[in-house]
């Protein structure tokens, strides 16, 4: 009687154990469409002022803004910046939470927004392809509008253009950079105030 209690026991971890690891084949291999990078962007006109900002301005202001995006969610995300641009979050495999890093080389479009190009990334002590880590970022929860995710690419996108600054009651200012050169710690920012109509 006592054996066949063990051998029930047995099989049944062992069918939870191969139960859960289809799932995260699954998760893993399953097709997964990028995000769109957002084309439709209005052309905003008005007062153009320039600032000029450090490595450490722009992580304050990121994370501001990222906080912001983030507080009604379970997503908690995080920017680094020095000689490049470092997220981290964490995401859930099957019920166990990971801790999420991940580097990228920024650059900037023609319409001032950031294109970061991933140059690693780590989840936990998973050692698996970029593509799927960066997968699994996307899926595991609410990421702030303004960031976008493109798996296929390697890439995630800020678009800057869609971040509203309040600079007085009902008006808001847009952001679009120009510079942004981490090496010699110089980033600059053009700030819109759009015309009153």
């Amino acid at each position: 009687m006592i054996k066949n209690k063990w051998k029930l026991a047995f099989f049944t971890l062992l069918a939870l154990i191969i139960i859960a690891l289809v799932v995260l084949f699954v998760m893993v291999t399953s097709s997964s469409e990028d995000q769109a990078i957002p084309t439709n962007l209005n052309q905003i006109n008005g007062s153009e002022v320039t600032v000029k900002a450090t490595a450490d301005d722009f992580e304050t202001l990121a994370n501001h803004f990222i906080s912001d995006a983030t507080a009604d969610t379970q997503m908690l995300m995080k920017m680094f910046v020095d000689k490049d641009i470092t997220l981290t979050s964490k995401v859930s495999v099957l019920g166990a939470t990971l801790p999420v890093t991940m580097d990228f080389d920024p650059s900037i479009d023609d319409k001032g927004n950031l294109i970061l190009k991933q140059t690693s990334i780590a989840i936990g002590r998973l050692d698996i392809p970029t593509q799927t880590a960066l997968k699994l970022v996307k899926d595991s929860g609410k990421l702030p509008d303004f960031i976008t995710i493109q798996p296929s690419e390697n890439q995630a996108y800020i678009n800057l253009n869609a971040i509203e600054v309040p600079v007085s009651k009902g008006t808001d200012a847009y952001v679009r950079a120009t510079k942004f050169d981490l090496n010699n710690d110089e980033i600059e920012l053009k700030v819109i105030i759009p015309s009153k109509e």
